[in-house]
């Protein structure tokens, strides 16, 4: 193979890869701080390879300023290193107000170089013209080579005080740095008197792409895809050029003017033959390219497949987070949290975990990675594609809650409907038969005996109690809200419970809440509640109640929680525990909770049973809270 043609085509190999890195790396300029330094060295370098070329055709006008220019490579690159690890390096802070100062030395420099003649064409090797330098040349060497030395050591510099991925990345960037000064140098041996082919500047088409490499290995700008795209095209590409290559080396005994005689169709064939082996090489080059930026983090279809399968089969917001963590630790090596943040920038689910999976629900679903920064790629990148999963998993189940909860409603006010209409038709009776014998049965009391008195005012009593609850819970419940200051009824429900039945209520709650307010029905809902609670406490010594009230400012609602620490309900009553005639309390009618559930729901609120809450027993009430 003609050596100085395979010279010259990795020297225009170097140049259009390093153009295209330098456009690339200056659209992501306002990703990472210096990367706007980087595609200048970048750019740099691909005119020094030109300036390469025009001296192979004996053009010194355009080839000696391009060549003695070389001082702008290390300074491009210090400009890099210098704003990149801001921060890291214990440098002045001067020294960033002088950057403009090191590119001018390095022009003035150059400009020497040139009128000085630091360089001049001659033949060498095979070479009929190749740069050699002279006096002045060397001293631009000279300052060129000083210059990448200090950027190297302000490197080394910052890897000792990094760590985790940036500590990664200031090594691969020193590598890859110190690689393509390496390639560089042999420019040099025709001017030190060594007739030795240049053979490691063959290799400087790896310099751009390992500069590539380097920025987006460890996340200096979010473009992995990208790059893993660009990879697999580039191995498809190189191994295209060398079928072509050794296709050539089989024609070389015709002559090269002998392809010209070739007929079209053949070339055609030939043409289609590599695009097969093209086309047939791109999933090995995939994987490749796969594995290159993302070492040990393949994903296969089964996975991803289980993947989805688990996701879509969760039924609870609780139950996807432990799913989550179940399907990542199996394959991350750490273990790595769900949060979920509904609309209204409330917690659903919150983990305590420093590296999580965000979702947080704007006009849609997304899901952010959140501590992170010192995660090798891999498992980045893994992250990344569970992460993708999750925004239509969690508008999936946003919905079938939904759904759920229209479902049990509707369902719940059927069942209501049909006691309301049984109901409907005997409460007027029941008022009118039962009031008037029972006022005078109460009156009658009077002239008995206490025990007897005694015993029958308790029985009228609960007799009242049962017509009291059944006309509430046949009527129709019509809100008429007030400005008024809810805590004011508060502590007087409050204090007539712990009266009538002798049990503490700690209060937990703020001084005053003032807003719009249907005072009755909340009043009847605090009583039902609490009048459940005393009821299965007051025989405990240590029976204690707590009431908490907790404005949700950011979701405007209201909190209105009750704990007690009697007796937890049986799971197989929870089910039916709000719906009527289901009582456990000794001399309830039964209809209590209900009849709360009935005014929750018209407040379009919503109550529930909780034992999660650091109480046996606790009823949490969360309403709209209409502000004045």
């Amino acid at each position: 193979m003609d050596l100085a043609l395979l010279f010259s085509a990795s020297l225009w190999a170097t140049v259009l890869t390093a153009l295209p890195v330098a456009l690339w790396l200056w659209s992501k300029r306002r990703e990472e701080p210096g990367l706007s330094a980087l595609a200048a060295f970048c750019l740099s370098m691909a005119l020094w390879c030109l300036g390469h070329i025009f001296a192979l055709h004996n053009q010194p006008q355009l080839a000696l300023p391009l060549l003695l220019a070389n001082p702008l490579l290390p300074t491009t690159f210090l400009h890099f290193v210098i704003v990149w690890l801001r921060g890291t390096l214990s440098l002045p802070p001067s020294l960033y107000r002088r950057i403009p100062f090191l590119y001018a030395v390095a022009l003035l420099v150059t400009v020497i170089s040139v009128r000085g003649e630091g360089g001049f064409l001659a033949s060498w090797l095979m070479f009929p013209s190749f740069f050699h330098l002279s006096l002045v040349g060397w001293v631009n060497l000279l300052y060129t080579i000083v210059v990448g030395v200090f950027a190297h050591l302000l490197l080394l510099q910052g890897y000792g005080n990094s760590q985790g991925n940036q500590r990664r990345s200031i090594l691969v960037v020193f590598a890859v740095g110190a690689w393509g000064f390496l390639l560089a140098t042999s420019f040099i041996l025709p001017s030190i008197g060594q007739h030795v082919f240049p053979y490691l500047m063959l290799a400087l088409p790896s310099y751009a792409v390992l500069v590539v490499y380097s920025v987006v290995r460890y996340r200096l700008v979010e473009a992995n895809r990208w790059v893993s795209h660009a990879i697999q095209w580039l191995a498809v590409l190189l191994t295209s050029m060398a079928l072509m290559w050794g296709f050539l080396l089989l024609i070389k005994p015709l002559g090269l003017h002998a392809l010209t005689a070739v007929p079209g169709w053949q070339l055609l064939l030939y043409s289609g033959v590599l695009l097969l082996v093209a086309w047939l090489l791109y999933g090995p080059a995939k994987n490749f390219s796969e594995r290159l930026v993302y070492p040990g983090a393949t994903i296969d279809e089964e996975t991803l497949s289980n993947w989805v399968e688990q996701l879509n089969g969760v039924t609870s917001w609780s139950e996807l987070a432990s799913t989550v963590e179940t399907m990542w630790l199996k394959r991350g090596k750490f273990i790595a949290g769900l949060s979920i943040i509904n609309s209204h920038g409330a917690f659903m689910v919150k983990t305590e975990q420093s590296t999580q999976f965000t979702c947080l629900k704007r006009a849609q679903w997304h899901c952010y990675l959140n501590g992170w920064q010192d995660i090798t790629p891999s498992q980045q990148h893994m992250a990344e594609v569970l992460a993708a999963l999750l925004p239509s998993t969690c508008a999936s189940l946003e919905r079938s809650i939904q759904l759920a909860k229209v479902e049990a409603t509707a369902e719940r006010q059927r069942i209501e409907q049909r006691h309301l209409v049984e109901l409907g038709g005997l409460t007027a009776v029941i008022a009118h038969e039962l009031r008037n014998p029972l006022n005078i049965i109460n009156m009658a009391s009077t002239q008995t005996e206490p025990e007897i008195k005694t015993h029958i005012q308790n029985q009228v009593a609960r007799a009242e109690l049962l017509i009291r609850d059944t006309l509430s819970y046949a009527n129709q419940i019509e809100l008429q809200k007030i400005e008024c200051d809810l805590m004011i009824m508060i502590k007087q429900v409050r204090g007539q419970i712990s009266e009538l039945y002798n049990v503490s209520i700690e209060l937990n709650a703020p001084d005053t809440l003032v807003g719009l307010f249907d005072v009755p029905r909340l009043q009847q809902v605090l009583i039902n509640i609490l009048e459940n609670s005393a009821a299965f406490i007051n025989q405990k010594s240590d029976g204690k109640i707590l009431l908490e009230i907790k404005p949700q400012t950011k979701n405007a609602e209201l909190m209105i929680a009750i704990h007690n620490n009697g007796p937890a309900i049986p799971p197989e009553e929870q089910a039916h525990l709000f719906e009527p005639f289901i009582s456990k309390r000794s001399g309830g009618s039964g209809l209590g909770l209900s009849i709360v559930r009935r005014i929750v729901d018209a407040h379009d609120g919503q109550v529930e049973y909780r034992q999660d809450c650091g109480w046996p027993v606790s009823f949490i009430v969360t309403l709209p809270q209409d502000r004045v």
